[in-house]
């Protein structure tokens, strides 16, 4: 028997502490070298592309493959999202398909809760401001994360190349944490400078941070650039991380933030301080100094979803959320 999930029926069960805890656990599984997870397949449209992501966690018994779309201008031309994601879990027993649920609000939420766990471990704790560049579906869920883990954070600073995007953003994202106050600025340069964390997810083609914008002991978290054809962090920002903290190296410079860079000399893979799943188990440490400049280079992972949506399916189960299909 297979249950099928809606996305409102997702969004019934699961929140983002519940999938920061899956997202984490997926790390520290990652870090212990206990998942197989082989690389990304894709299918290149004229107008989008569609990706395979397949992974095996055997310490969550946990199975499946996400299949995702990604068509830049699907709410223009469509009225539809530009992410479109479907999830089969597996069971590792049999291989029955234990579940198909929608995709789509998992992919928003478990990329804000890897963005939130490069921050709980590399930023620093004291962290009170905050800029974020990107107001669409994942400045939401980066926001949501990070409030998460840092609680403490008082301003964040918001812009967007869309200002009514912005100022919506900033209004819908103060109702939900009304003990911070959320201010629109003018440029990337002033979301940048003097934040604590700086966050960046955007679709951006061309680079937009500048490291001299990047303070003592602030750490980056860049979630936008997840093919080569997209970047968000100049050469010069690169440059400036005391650590270069990735999900995933093989991915990492395949990614404009990491693959421009490469191709000019300024950095190649040795240079990596850790991939985050070495650091979430303990293998090697975090922010060691609050001068330190750290960085993650987030580009998604598989086993971030099926953590995440095998977290789901027992959620689902327990409160009786969804359709069984014969």
């Amino acid at each position: 028997m297979t249950l099928y999930l809606t996305q409102d029926e997702v969004k019934q069960v699961l929140d983002m502490k519940s999938t920061l805890e899956a997202v984490e656990g997926g790390f520290k599984e990652m870090g212990n070298d206990n998942i197989e997870m082989p690389p990304r397949v894709y299918l290149h449209f004229d107008k989008g592309v569609l990706i395979a992501m397949p992974a095996y966690m055997p310490g969550l018994n946990a199975a499946g493959t996400k299949i995702v779309t990604v068509h830049p201008s699907n709410k223009k031309d469509f009225g539809l999202p530009a992410v479109i994601a479907r999830i089969i879990l597996n069971s590792p027993a049999n291989g029955v398909p234990l579940a198909i649920m929608d995709g789509t609000y998992i992919t928003a939420l478990r990329t804000g809760a890897a963005g939130a766990t490069g921050i709980k471990y590399l930023s620093r704790e004291d962290s009170e401001v905050v800029g974020v560049c990107g107001t669409g579906v994942q400045g939401r869920s980066q926001v949501m994360g990070l409030m998460e883990v840092r609680p403490k954070v008082k301003k964040i600073k918001v812009y967007d190349i869309i200002p009514e995007a912005m100022k919506a953003f900033a209004k819908e994202m103060g109702d939900m944490f009304p003990s911070v106050k959320f201010v629109t600025v003018s440029s990337a340069k002033e979301a940048a400078e003097g934040s604590d964390i700086v966050i960046t997810c955007t679709p951006s083609p061309e680079a937009f941070i500048d490291g001299a914008w990047l303070k003592k002991g602030c750490h980056v978290s860049a979630i936008g650039a997840d093919t080569g054809a997209k970047r968000e962090l100049m050469t010069s920002a690169i440059e400036k991380m005391d650590k270069h903290v990735v999900d995933f190296i093989p991915q990492a410079f395949v990614v404009g933030d990491f693959k421009v860079p490469k191709e000019e000399g300024i950095i190649k893979e040795e240079d990596i301080y850790a991939e985050l799943g070495e650091i979430v188990a303990g293998k090697k440490k975090g922010r060691e100094s609050p001068d330190e400049i750290t960085m993650f280079k987030a580009t998604g992972l598989a086993i971030q979803d099926v953590g995440t949506a095998s977290k789901v399916y027992e959620l689902a189960k327990a409160k009786g959320v969804g359709m069984t299909l014969a």
